[in-house]
């Protein structure tokens, strides 16, 4: 039987590739790793869901995902979750600490806003929307990609005035004037 090619992995590759797909997937962004651990706890019924399972039934070279109720390899974990299931935690444990949002709000905000940017109306791919904040009062006003919230939002400094004064230019740009352009 075929391995995956990384060094003493002995999952099988994934059809029509070289790797496994849990070496496959660890080389994808965060959120796509978060989004395969999701796919993986709804697979679990409710009723057989379970915070351990003894090491003793691990096999070989695994170890039990408390997060995603998965066997998952030992070098994927990270304490007792997988990295995709350690890292929602902390986001979510950093996101409630920084901003005071509730267990689920992050992800009633971002599936009001269609899980996409509103200022750019992308969505984000390789990393998580960052919580765009009121830097005075503290109040969350919704998820940025981080270019919207870093380059455009703080490049103006949060200034309404500047943002206006940036759409005046963009629609009437002064070389025009200058250059006998409309």
């Amino acid at each position: 039987m075929k391995t995956c090619l990384r060094d003493g992995c002995e999952f099988p590759p994934m059809k029509g590739k070289r790797k496994c797909s849990w070496h496959y997937g660890s080389e994808q962004p965060i959120e796509v790793q978060v989004r395969a651990a999701e796919r993986r706890l709804a697979r679990v019924p409710e009723a057989q869901r379970r915070p351990r399972v003894p090491a003793a039934q691990w096999p070989a070279g695994t170890r039990w995902c408390a997060g995603c109720q998965s066997m998952i390899p030992l070098w994927y974990a990270s304490g007792s979750r997988c990295r995709a299931c350690a890292s929602k935690a902390a986001h979510r444990a950093a996101v409630a600490k920084t901003y005071g949002l509730e267990d689920g709000e992050f992800e009633a905000i971002w599936d009001a806003q269609g899980r996409r940017c509103p200022i750019c109306l992308q969505i984000p791919r390789a990393k998580r929307p960052a919580v765009d904040h009121d830097h005075d009062s503290g109040a969350v006003r919704g998820l940025l990609c981080q270019r919207c919230n870093h380059e455009l939002l703080g490049a103006a400094h949060d200034d309404v005035e500047i943002l206006r004064r940036a759409v005046a230019y963009l629609e009437r740009p002064p070389a025009y004037a200058v250059l006998g352009r409309s």
